[in-house]
């Protein structure tokens, strides 16, 4: 989001505490899940599912015991 876009995370979550950030922000996120839910509808994708699939092929690239605390890239663990 550009609104993040050279800020460190630190930075980023101290500025959402301004409402006219929030409120902005808000705004872009509901643009893309407008955008999203909007595709799903028109390609003909159950949302439900393709988050259920996805969230196994996460599980089964990074495994809980091996990837807890990292960030290291699934090839790598």
């Amino acid at each position: 989001m550009e609104h993040f876009l050279w800020q460190s995370p630190e930075a980023s979550r101290e500025q959402m505490d301004t409402e006219k950030l929030r409120s902005q922000v808000a705004e872009e996120l509901a643009d893309v899940f407008i955008f999203a839910i909007g595709f799903a509808n028109i390609t003909g994708m159950d949302i439900a599912s393709i988050i259920e699939a996805k969230m196994q092929r996460n599980a089964e690239k990074y495994p809980v015991e091996k990837a807890r605390g990292r960030r290291t890239k699934y090839t790598e663990l």
